[in-house]
């Protein structure tokens, strides 16, 4: 064989392991080109997932915040209606010392404080009362004087033991403050429910 017909048997292998390492590289060349795509998917997918879990986190949270915020915009107007309530109640109180019931309501008062005093009863009242109290316990077997300072109150009166060591306080504003949170949750289920 001439070197020549070597040179091109050479050429023509060299050629069909060029063709085979081309072809080899280019299947090579698409195993990676999938394995890429097929990754760059995954990681399209796990910053999507990211992205739609922040979403509905920040979603979650705003649904929240508002509940909240309207929650305590309910809480808010309720404490006002049931403040708005008590309000008037304490104007219709200012005024009862005019109804023909107040004798009859300050008389359960006075007894209420007679219940706590033994021996002789301060009272303290209002200079409108003064009368209504003298009259009241012209019938009482219970020594008593009527303070000179009147009551600064819309009713009711304020009794001490003369040693001063027992107060009961029973005016109209302070039978309302000892009421006022009992009262409060009372009207503010029966207004709004629990």
């Amino acid at each position: 064989m001439a070197i020549e017909d070597i040179l091109r048997a050479l050429e023509e292998k060299a050629e069909v392991n060029i063709e085979t390492i081309r072809s080899e590289a280019g299947q090579r060349v698409k195993e990676i080109m999938a394995d890429v795509e097929g990754e760059a998917a995954r990681t399209r997918r796990l910053r999507l997932k990211k992205v739609e879990d922040m979403i509905a986190s920040e979603a979650t949270s705003i649904v929240y915040s508002t509940s909240l915020k309207a929650k305590k915009e309910l809480i808010k107007a309720q404490e006002e209606t049931v403040e708005e309530a008590f309000r008037v109640a304490e104007e219709r109180l200012k005024g009862f010392h005019a109804d023909e019931r107040y004798a009859g309501a300050f008389e359960v008062l006075l007894d209420e404080c007679l219940e706590y005093i033994s021996g002789e009863v301060v009272l303290q009242v209002r200079g409108d009362d003064r009368a209504l109290v003298e009259k009241i316990m012209a019938d009482r077997q219970t020594p008593y004087r009527v303070s000179d300072t009147p009551l600064d109150a819309s009713g009711g009166l304020i009794a001490s033991s003369a040693d001063g060591e027992v107060t009961v306080l029973n005016t109209f504003e302070s039978r309302l403050e000892k009421a006022w949170n009992k009262l409060r949750l009372e009207m503010s289920n029966s207004l709004f429910g629990a």
